[in-house]
């Protein structure tokens, strides 16, 4: 092997397994001896020891070390000292036959940190989410190469419903390709019919739609939404924990936190983390209170069976 430790760390995490499954087709690592560790689940030090053991009748052997979040300058799960001098020893000296391949979700790591000093003395890959610049282009080529066109207005209509997953993009376009494949020309109708519209982006258009006092909006994205079989106490579950979050990321701009800070407390995306940020400074903290005080009765008063959850929801936004 040319490598002997891989640190892979971002926010896309399709582009992590996917550059996983590249290194286990690369080497030929075996079934036998790829091995998998959650480090929010199990020690770190378990994975190092394995590490440093032979392989099982074979020559190599892999170990992934998952979710290590202590390399972040966010971190929601400090190493122990003691399963960080192992760590840090055992990059001094990998054992020959075994690649050890680490990732964290993270925007960006912890330069002042020892272990992030040593892994990059080794390989370090940065994963990031594509750009919505970047996913136009690949959309096109995407279905250029199937000799198809596709309108302006559905492009764009594709990248806002599917960049916020590089894994998700992937998939709706082989399901719309699939769907186009009798026709040349994909319009914006045929992806409203067949990309999946992300619930988070429905949820900030209802929510966005409640402080503006724009009923008719906020019931007609409601209604969509049940009519895709989505469960109305999940939508209001969402709806709550949005205004829980709006109220969070104001409180954070009120202390002197900026749109860096956002992104890297709630890891994620640079993009994710502006429009969290519009959003809180453009609402009234009094008005959120007030709707989240009602959102978490009505809450109450489903789950106790006093109230129709598709009634009371819908009664909620029609109040408003």
């Amino acid at each position: 092997m040319d490598k002997h430790v891989i640190l892979y760390y971002g926010e896309d995490s399709f582009f992590i397994k996917s550059k996983i499954k590249q290194t286990i087709q690369k080497y030929d690592f075996d079934d036998f001896n790829i091995t998998y560790y959650d480090l929010e689940d199990v020690e770190l030090n378990d994975a190092i020891n394995d590490a440093m053991t032979i392989p099982f009748m074979s020559e190599k052997k892999l170990i992934v070390c998952q979710n290590a979040h202590f390399l972040g300058k966010e971190k929601t799960k400090k190493a122990s000292t003691k399963d960080t001098k192992l760590l840090l020893e055992y990059l001094q000296n990998p054992t020959d036959t075994t690649l050890l391949i680490i990732t964290t979700p993270v925007a960006s790591l912890d330069e002042k940190n020892p272990l992030v000093k040593s892994l990059k003395m080794h390989t370090v890959v940065e994963c990031k989410l594509v750009a919505a610049k970047d996913l136009v282009s690949w959309a096109r080529r995407q279905v250029g190469n199937m000799s198809m066109h596709i309108d302006d207005a559905a492009l764009k209509e594709f990248v806002k419903r599917v960049q916020h997953s590089t894994e998700f993009a992937y998939l709706e376009m082989k399901k719309l390709l699939m769907y186009a494949h009798d026709t040349n020309h994909i319009d914006l109708a045929m992806v409203e019919r067949v990309i999946t519209k992300n619930i988070e982006d429905n949820i900030y258009e209802i929510t966005n739609a409640l402080l503006e006092k724009n009923t008719q909006k906020a019931l007609s994205v409601y209604h969509d939404l049940v009519l895709y079989s989505e469960d109305p106490l999940r939508i209001l579950n969402t709806i709550i924990h949005k205004y829980r979050e709006i109220l969070h990321v104001k409180t954070l701009l009120e202390d002197g936190k900026n749109q860096q800070d956002i992104q890297e407390y709630y890891r994620v995306s640079s993009g994710r983390a502006y429009y969290m940020v519009q959003n809180a400074r453009a609402v009234d903290m009094e008005n959120v209170k007030e709707h989240l005080r009602h959102l978490e009765r009505l809450d109450y008063h489903i789950k106790t069976g006093r109230v129709d959850k598709k009634t009371g929801l819908e009664l909620f936004i029609l109040s408003i």
